[in-house]
Parts: structure tokens; C-alpha cells; sequence
């Protein structure tokens, strides 16, 4: 099993700032790796707790790292979302949840 990473961005407002530098970093490095599908950042709000919270599928571990995410087991597909990445990469990780329409 592969070693996914998560990081809290803080409440929605202030979860804004990171979540756009993810998608910013995002980019170059998934190019340089060769757009691989597998490569993903997902979010969730927890509107519970007022806090998004980024995973970071195991391909992106070099920009998790970036971002200092700690290691954490692969999330739920409950009430996530996909930031940034190919969007295949919900058949990859979530085969058992139908993609949603934007």
C-alpha cells in the first residue's frame, strides 16, 4: 500500500491561499512526471470543524512534501473532491463512487 499525505489549510476563507498555490505547484510537476493519471490532490471541507484539508494521492508525494503533509491512510471518498489532477484519477482511487457533475 502506497502512503498517501494530508495537510489542513485551515477554514474555507483561509483555505484559499494554499489550495491555489497547490494548483499552482501542481502543474510543472505533473508535466515533469509525464501527466501521470494517479498523480491527484483531493479536498475536503469539514464543516464541522470549518477546515479543508488537502490529500495528496501517493504519485504526489514530492509536492505533499512541499506543503509539509504528514502521512495518513487513504481518504473516504465521503464528501471529497478533487483540487487538482487528472480526472481519471476518481476511477483510480474511488472506483465505487460515480463522479459527480460540476
Amino acid at each position: 500500500m502506497e502512503t498517501w499525505y494530508r495537510k489542513t489549510l485551515g477554514d474555507g476563507v483561509a483555505a484559499f491561499a494554499p489550495s491555489l498555490r497547490i494548483q499552482q505547484m501542481f502543474s510543472p510537476m505533473f508535466a515533469a512526471s509525464g501527466q501521470p493519471s494517479s498523480m491527484a490532490v483531493f479536498s475536503r471541507h469539514d464543516r464541522k470543524a470549518n477546515e479543508v484539508t488537502a490529500y495528496f494521492s501517493p504519485r504526489a508525494s514530492r509536492l505533499a512534501e512541499l506543503f509539509d503533509a504528514v502521512p495518513c491512510d487513504k481518504p473516504s471518498s465521503d464528501g471529497i473532491g478533487l483540487l487538482v489532477g487528472d480526472a481519471r484519477s476518481w476511477e483510480i482511487f474511488f472506483p465505487e463512487r460515480k463522479r459527480r457533475a460540476a
